[in-house]
């Protein structure tokens, strides 16, 4: 059983995007683990056996429980049955209490397809004549998080004080980024301020809540808030 259960169409997809919640939520003692839907086979740079050993780095920077790969296929991720029910199972063995996953629009349409075969799975995993050979599951929350299309947030997470392990995650994964001797294509994570840019994004985010960074994320259906206050109080020093 997992706290928090996080999917992503590939390898560096989940640290890149939502890297501050799984940060943040391993400081608070839950237990997040992560499953990726292809193993990054059709990337630009580098290769799917080195996307996996920058993985099992990444892990170990965030403190992970678990990683998975489903084994779909790189650039053909798309919303079929199959697809669906092995994300069905994945989330019935582990029976989080909160998903994430990628925005259901995206330029990448792995990233679209991953979220909406997320998204299409949540209610199943809890019908009780869906086969998979687990019990029935269906967790309370679902959470996109930000890849390439930007959205108005329904939360945004502070993630100051984990954004130096985030980046640290995100730096594992040396065949994506800027390597000055490189001889494989160039791409936009690999151009040299790639790093920075990402940082612009999430402090523009931490403005918005007056944080120093922000991780930003979009919910399908308003969230029970049980203690109005509790939600709004803060740490002010």
């Amino acid at each position: 059983m997992l706290d928090v259960l996080v999917f992503a169409a590939h390898p560096d997809d989940a640290e890149l995007a939502g890297g501050g919640l799984i940060a943040k939520c391993v400081q608070l003692g839950y237990s997040v683990g992560i499953i990726d839907l292809t193993r990054g086979e059709l990337g630009t740079r580098g290769t799917a056996e080195e996307r996996a050993a920058e993985s099992a780095a990444a892990d170990e920077v965030l403190g992970i429980t678990i990683r998975e790969n489903l084994g779909l296929p790189d650039g053909g991720v798309t919303e079929t049955a199959a697809a669906r029910k092995l994300v069905v199972d994945a989330i019935r063995r582990h029976r989080p209490t909160l998903v994430t996953a990628p925005c259901t629009e995206d330029l990448h349409p792995d990233h679209a397809a991953a979220g909406r075969i997320v998204a299409g799975a949540i209610y199943p995993a809890g019908f009780a004549k869906y086969e998979t050979g687990t019990e029935r599951c269906r967790p309370p929350a679902l959470a996109h998080y930000m890849n390439h299309f930007t959205f108005e947030p329904s939360f945004i997470l502070d993630i100051s004080d984990v954004w130096e392990t985030r980046l640290a995650a995100v730096r594992c994964y040396k065949s994506q980024l800027y390597n000055p001797d490189s001889k494989e294509p160039k791409t936009g994570i690999s151009s040299p301020d790639f790093l920075e840019r990402l940082s612009a994004r999430f402090r523009h985010y931490g403005t918005e809540i007056g944080a120093t960074y922000g991780e930003p994320y979009l919910m399908q259906r308003p969230t029970p808030i049980a203690d109005p206050v509790a939600i709004f109080r803060r740490n002010n020093g």
